[in-house]
């Protein structure tokens, strides 16, 4: 996580000492949330992209950088071994009950054999080709498709914690800087930058004047239209 020293230092040893604690735990907070959306996207193109090109390639999209993109892929990797080694006790489980119940004789495979001998030739032939080229990039339009969206679901949730977390310091240190300092204090300390940081202001902006203002009242209609309604 970045840090803005500096501005953290003017603040009262005990205020700071808070601030560092609410920083480790905005840290974990966005860990958290990038290996959840990295491994629904991992398994979202499963079969497309192998798994170690899925997590960089969300890591990129989604503009995680050193050092939580180390945190991202050992958690998410942490997370793919414990549901692997889980898949592999249900296969075993299934394994024996299938040995317990005897051989089974499948039906069919001698027939499937002669007709895939009687086939094959055709996959080469200029049709097959020409309609193998356009499958492959069908299923790359598909998976570009599928990862724009991923994307977008993820940035949408990792700007909501990035909300949650800056209401944390903006509640820390409004006594101190004030509110709209104690959010630019947030985003300076997780390096936030550009439209990402923008969205993330405004909406912690919008939050918190749900709780410091009072709510609108509803505008009156005029008489007349009072009168017609």
């Amino acid at each position: 996580m970045a840090s803005n020293g500096p501005r953290s230092r003017r603040l009262p040893d005990a205020m700071r000492r808070r601030v560092e604690v609410a920083s480790a735990m905005a840290w974990e907070a966005l860990v958290e949330a990038h290996t959840m959306h990295a491994l629904d996207f991992i398994g979202l193109i499963d079969g497309r992209l192998d798994m170690q090109d899925a997590l960089n390639r969300y890591l990129r999209e989604m503009g995680v950088i050193e050092p939580m993109a180390t945190a991202v892929r050992t958690k998410v990797l942490v997370a793919m071994e414990d549901a692997e080694s889980a898949g592999k006790r249900v296969l075993l489980h299934e394994a024996e009950a299938a040995a317990a119940e005897g051989p089974r004789v499948a039906e069919g495979d001698a027939d499937e054999d002669e007709d895939e001998g009687g086939e094959g030739w055709r996959r080469f032939t200029p049709g097959a080709l020409v309609s193998g080229v356009r499958e492959r990039q069908k299923s790359r339009d598909e998976t570009d498709r599928l990862v724009m969206l991923a994307i977008a679901r993820a940035e949408e949730d990792v700007i909501g914690t990035h909300v949650d977390n800056a209401i944390t310091f903006a509640a820390l240190l409004d006594s101190a800087i004030g509110l709209d300092k104690a959010v630019q204090e947030y985003i300076g300390e997780v390096g936030l930058g550009g439209p990402r940081a923008q969205a993330v202001f405004q909406r912690t902006m919008a939050r918190l004047a749900e709780v410091h203002l009072p709510r609108l009242r509803p505008t009156p209609l005029p008489a007349r239209e009072r009168r017609q309604g």
